[in-house]
Parts: structure tokens; sequence; C-alpha cells
């Protein structure tokens, strides 16, 4: 009886239609779904069969219906598409743009879950239509400890997340070090021509419900190996088409297939094998010509990288050489099967790497190992610089479960649930050519002089003037497609007037620039304005998030002083105006009239002797000071505290350790 009710049920939530369709001249009879369009904006294109490449025959856009016939089509690269019937005609179009209607029919279990697991509403909506297509599924809310933008300012800091050179314009950024303006380009971050993201394209993808969809919900599967769930046929399925396929073989003695491989790798790491599949086919390419498994790198000839574990541009060496360099054996604490001079070691040695340093410790969805927002220290240990790598990443793994049983799969998805969630996901994916250039160019008030001097980063000027001036005239520049407002003459009322400039870049998006005019009079004050620090350092106890290497001028500019100006004193107490910022120097803030208003310390978490870099000599500072050989002062025990839990502990000096060889970076 209880099966004939699930299938009853199964039965009316999604409506299969029979029904006679023509493409060409080929009519069948085959079974159809609803779909919609989801697209974060511009259009979908409709082409002649299942491929990038073919004959475009129309457009769809966002919320527009269709009918989906028969079965998935998977393409060269391993993609779903659907054929399709739409407004105008068929065609097929690319499955991770479609979301299929199910209908909902209320579930009162289902419904308290959800109300237990305090899901927002906005989840609930994405969830039910889920649940409707896949009852056995489960959700797991994690609430986080941060904010959404709280999390975004972290992951939105130049050079932490990545887009390809050849993305459009109004995906990249050109926040201060992300754009070389003296030769108009993009500062490239990665091999390749990988370049910073900008906070929007960042947003985008950090956005849990931008993914709660048929095609993108396994950005969110739990990754450990269950060997009743992932099957070989699964996974021979997941690899057609690409040079893992299993017609193809394995390169190496002892293995016939990559599938048999990527099984064992699963076992010993235990990580779902699906997983590990995806990781490799974004890392490498479907048809596997990433240089990393070449195996003919010179100085590296017979070494393979499959996973690109340490695969950054450093030191001189290329991302790839880099990470060969890992895979050899020359970096890095020994372990996982090193050196990886077989194929065979390179994807189990890697697959036990990832299972031990991201799923063993909770960093368990494809969503966390990009964006570690679930395990402290969070924002470190993130596994990829390409913004878009986990979502690419999830795409082939649903093609894996597709047509597997996944339906009976009772699988389990753990959502991220940020801190005071706003209600509504407003973020969206540019696809605009246009440049995010809302930068003014030159600012300057006619017969007066603005406080700080001009700089296209520094959004906040002030300006004092006599009682005597009723109006001033603001002269502004912008770059070549970009529009200005606010700018002209403006009268002026006695005591503080706030003129906001707004500039619209070609791509669309928006900057103001605030200049605040204090005119004297009756009314007004004749005490200069507080200075504030606005710029993206942490303003605590001491001035952190400051990055290594940093030079003064730079420290100066990122620190952005609102109503005043900062120059930096040396530990000695001495002015310093060249060179790195180091631990134990101080920022001094003066206001308008050159009154000192404060002094802080400056720490860089990891700089103990105050040199501005992070080498044995603070691994020895930080041994001293736990054997209470020595009493750090005030500055280096705080950039001692590498983990910032308020105290001096063993697990600070294995961070430093950590960092020296290179296992992971201490953040700022």
């Amino acid at each position: 009886m209880g099966a004939l009710k699930k299938t009853l049920s199964l039965i009316m939530c999604v409506v299969l239609l029979m029904s006679i369709c023509c493409i060409g001249n080929f009519a069948y009879a085959e079974e159809t779904r609803n779909g919609v369009v989801i697209i974060s904006s511009g259009s979908l294109n409709v082409r002649s069969s299942a491929s990038a490449s073919a004959t475009k025959l129309g457009t769809l856009s966002n919320g527009d219906k269709v009918v989906i016939y028969g079965d998935d089509v998977t393409d060269s690269s391993g993609g779903t598409w659907y054929k399709i019937k739409y407004s105008t005609g068929y065609g097929y179009v690319s499955a991770d743009y479609i979301q299929i209607i199910y209908e909902y029919i209320p579930n009162a279990d289902f419904e308290a879950n959800l109300t237990v697991q305090k899901f927002p509403e906005s989840y609930k909506v994405l969830l039910r239509q889920l649940h409707a297509a896949h009852p056995e599924w489960v959700f797991v809310a994690d609430h986080l400890s941060m904010t959404f933008n709280e999390a975004l300012a972290e992951e939105s800091k130049v050079g932490k997340n990545l887009v390809s050179g050849s993305a459009v314009d109004s995906q990249k950024s050109m926040e201060f070090g992300a754009y070389d303006w003296a030769n108009g380009n993009y500062e490239v971050f990665d091999s390749g021509g990988w370049v910073t993201a900008h906070k929007d394209t960042v947003a985008y993808y950090m956005e849990p419900r931008n993914f709660l969809n048929e095609s993108s919900i396994f950005l969110f599967l739990d990754q450990s190996y269950n060997s009743e769930h992932q099957t070989k046929e699964g996974l021979n399925k997941m690899l057609e088409g690409t040079f893992m396929d299993s017609d193809k073989g394995f390169p190496e003695k002892g293995y016939d297939t990559y599938a048999d491989v990527l099984f064992e790798a699963a076992k010993q790491s235990k990580v779902n094998p699906y997983v590990l599949a995806a990781m490799i086919l974004v890392e490498q390419g479907t048809n596997g010509t990433g240089g990393s498994i070449s195996g003919n790198i010179s100085g590296y000839e017979g070494y393979y990288n499959y996973f690109n574990i340490c695969a950054y541009a450093t030191g001189g060496y290329s991302a790839v050489q880099y990470g060969l360099r890992y895979a050899k054996g020359l970096i890095g604490k020994a372990g996982y099967d090193r050196p990886w001079n077989t194929r065979a070691k390179s994807i189990i040695g890697g697959a036990k790497y990832y299972g031990n340093n991201y799923v063993a410790r909770g960093q368990d969805t494809l969503y966390y190992k990009k964006y570690n927002v679930i395990v402290r220290d969070y924002y470190i240990n993130q596994y990829m610089t390409n913004v878009a790598g986990a979502v690419q990443e999830a795409s082939k793994l649903r093609n894996a479960y597709s047509g597997v049983g996944v339906d009976a799969m009772p699988l389990v998805f753990s959502i991220p649930v940020y801190k005071n969630m706003p209600e509504e996901n407003t973020t969206a994916l540019s696809t605009s050519k246009g440049a995010n250039n809302y930068y003014l160019e030159t600012l300057s008030v006619k017969g007066h002089t603005i406080s700080p001097t001009f700089d296209r980063y520094t959004n906040d000027y002030t300006l004092m003037v006599g009682e005597n001036v009723a109006e001033i005239d603001i002269s502004a520049t912008v770059p070549s497609g970009a529009t200005l407002s606010g700018a002209g003459k403006v009268s002026l009322k006695n005591g503080q007037n706030t003129i906001t400039l707004t500039v619209t870049a070609a791509s669309g998006k928006k900057a103001t620039y605030t200049l605040t005019v204090h005119k004297e009079g009756e009314g007004s004050s004749q005490q200069p304005l507080a200075p504030e620090i606005k710029g993206e350092y942490n303003n605590g106890t001491n001035i952190t998030g400051v990055a290594v290497g940093t030079d003064v001028a730079t420290f100066i500019q990122k620190l952005k002083v609102q109503n005043g100006s900062a120059e930096v004193l040396n530990s000695a107490g001495k002015l310093k105006t060249t060179g790195t910022i180091a631990t134990g120097d101080k920022i001094q803030i003066k206001d308008t009239s050159q009154k000192i208003t404060m002094t802080k310390n400056i720490v860089i978490y990891g700089d103990v002797n105050g040199d501005g870099n992070i080498t044995g000599v603070d691994l020895i500072r930080i041994q001293k000071e736990l054997i209470k050989l020595i009493e750090l002062n005030a500055a280096s025990a705080a950039a001692a505290d590498v983990n910032r839990d308020g105290k001096i502990t063993g697990v600070d000096l294995i961070r430093v350790q950590k960092h020296l060889i290179k296992i992971l970076t201490i953040e700022q």
C-alpha cells in the first residue's frame, strides 16, 4: 500500500504528457516536462542541436516557459541539453538554465522540518520545488556566524576570487590593486590571464539562493563516499566523451579505466568519486589538455598533478610549474603518496589530500571548499580562486547522478544560511561588455582646496569655507563611456553641506563621491570635523588587515582618512615615509587643523619581530614566548596571536610553520 501511495504521489507531483512533436522532418511521440528559463540577465540561445556551436534558432528570456521533450542529451564536453518547444518553434537549450516545473503538494512533515531548521521563506519557496521533484532528498540548514555582506567583503578582496581574462569587463574589478591604470590593463593574478572578479560577480556566486534549482543544487551535496549511491555506471556516464572515457582506458598498468582509479581514490580518501571526477574535469578540461597532467613540462617530466594542488603562480614559477613542484615533493610537508610520478599516484594521493584537508575538516560541499564560511579560520583554506569553479563542478556532478536512480536516493544537501539573511535576493551576473570604471578622473572646487588630496579611490572629501561663500563650483571629469551627476555650481547654507556626485560606468554600475562642505556662520561649528578611517583595514584596538609587503604610500592610500590626514611612524616614533609597513609601526591621524586625534599600532599577523615579513625568526620569537624566555610587547603579542583567539598558543606556532612551508597562508 505504501509503494502504491508513493507512486500516486509522484504522478500527482509531476504532470507528464504524451505528445507528438516534430523537429525538422522527424516526428515522434514521447514524454514531456514543463520548464522555466532561469537566467540572471540577458538571453538564452536556442540551438539547432545540443552544442553551443550549433546554429542559433532564437532566444529565450528569464521566466519564459518551455516544454521539454524526451531524454536529456549530453554534449561532447559533458554538458546537459534539453530538446524543447518554445513560443516560436523547437530546438535545444542548455539544461543549466532551465528549471523543471513540478507541482508541489503541501506536505506537513516537510513544512515542519523547514520551519524547525529556520529556513528563510525565500529558501522555502525554492526547496518546495525541489522536494516535489525529489521527495527523498534531505535539506539541512547551516546557520552561519557571519552576515552575507561580511563574508562578501572578505571574499571580494583583490586577488581572492578571479575570473578569466576573456570574461566580459563588467564581471571584472577595477579596485585598487586590480587594475594597472598606467598601462590600461587588468592585473593578472594567476597563469592564463585570470584577474580579480568584481564584487557583484562574487556576490552572485556566493548567494545560495541562486543555486537552489535542479541544475545547481549539487553545489551543496555532502561529499562523503557512499558505495550505495555512487556506482561505476554513474561514473562512466559522467566521463563519457571526456579524456577519462572508459573506452579510452587508463594510460598506465594496474588499472583498466579512469573509473577504476577514481573508485580506488574514493575508498582511500572517503570522498565521493563523482566529486573527484568533476574536480579533475574542471581543473584539466574535458579533453585533458591541462599542463599539470601532460607529463612533459620541462624540469618536471613524468610528474602529474590532476587536482592542481598548490598550482598558483608565485616566486617566478607559473601555476603549472609550482603545482608540479608540489607533485615532485619539493614543497610542502611529505605525504599523500608523493612524489606523484605516476598518474594513479597523483589521482589517489590528490584525493587523500582533498579528503583530509577539506571534506574531513567540515568543508564537505563544493560550496564550502570554494568559500570557507563554515570552519574557523574563515576565508582561508579555499580550494580554488576561479569564482565560478564550484558551480561548474556542481553541473558536472549533477550530470553524474542523472539516470542512475537519483530520485530514490536520500541525498543530503547542506545549505548555508547567513546571519540576518536579506529577504530578497538582489544579486545578478552581469553580461554587459562595458567596464566597471565608475571612478572620477579629476575632482576640484574652484578657488578652494579639498581634503584629502584627490585620488580616484578616495570617495569622501571635506572643505571648510568662510561665511561669505554663498556657493561653490565643483569640477569633475569621468572616463569615456561614463556619466556624472552632481557637479557644477552648488549653493551653500550655514553649517554642514553634503554634496553627492554619482558616476555611472559603461557597465551600468554606479559609485558615489561625497564632498562635505562646512560653512562658517550662524548655526555652524567652528571646530574641525572629527577625522574618520573609511578604508578597508580593520580599525580596532590595532590597525590590522594589512597585506605583507604593503608600502607606506599604498597603506595611507587604502586607509582612506576622511576629515583629516594620516602619517606613519616607525616603532621608535620617527616619521616613516618609505619602505614597507611592519608590526610596531604606528598610524597617526590628524584633523584639518593638524591636531593629532588618534595614534594606533599597526599589526601584521605572523610578523612578530617587526621587520614586515613572516620568517623563521618570527617562529623562534613565538617559541620563546611560549616557554617564557621573552615577553613580547603589545604589538608583537598581537601579531603572534595568528588565529585571533586572544592568546598565544601552540596553534599559532603551527600556523606560522604551515605558512612558511606554504601549506596555508596567514590571512591578514
